[in-house]
């Protein structure tokens, strides 16, 4: 009686030593949550014609897998039109199919020597058109304006400060010639 007993319980132990060892799960890969490639010193150019419209350099890109973004560290954009923009900042997304760049602080733009700065920005290149709706500080030779929110068209060359608008404006002084 207990050698088979004994016997039952070592087929037992077999079959289930058998079981473990021979398990696999095919059905559960394990995926990292975020596989990625980056570059240092990207460079993106676009051009209409052979005319560049406009160029976006980053020190560091990093591409996630299957996505459409380049996730950009330290840009900086420039914008060719009649006066051309130049925007830094801080890091930013740039969605590939959209032609979106969402960029955050610190920001500032250059527009011919005027400066504006804020803490985050959307820049849409299919629309040429630049959007906020932080903090807004512009300073000029001959203005200092404040404000909350902006919608900049870059090919009309207009800007809109949307609310909170404060001004200081200097007067011009022009050098007398004897």
């Amino acid at each position: 009686m207990r050698g088979k007993i004994f016997l039952v319980l070592s087929a037992a132990l077999a079959v289930g030593i058998l079981i473990v060892l021979g398990y696999r799960d095919d059905g559960v890969k394990p995926y990292p949550s975020y596989k990625t490639s980056s570059m240092s010193g990207f460079r993106l150019t676009h051009k209409q014609r052979d005319k560049v419209k406009w160029e976006l350099v980053a020190e560091k890109a990093t591409f996630p897998e299957g996505n459409k973004t380049i996730i950009l560290e330290d840009l900086t954009m420039k914008i060719y039109q009649e006066r051309k923009f130049v925007l830094r900042g801080g890091s930013g997304i740039y969605n590939i199919q959209k032609k979106n760049l969402t960029v955050n602080k610190p920001i500032e733009i250059d527009i011919g020597g005027d400066k504006l700065t804020t803490n985050s920005l959307t820049w849409n290149g299919e629309r040429g058109l630049i959007t906020t709706e932080d903090s807004i500080f512009f300073k000029g030779k001959i203005f200092q304006i404040e404000g909350t929110g902006l919608t900049a068209k870059i090919k009309d060359q207009r800007i809109r400060i949307l609310k909170d608008v404060k001004g200081i404006f200097y007067p011009v002084r022009e050098s007398l010639s004897h």
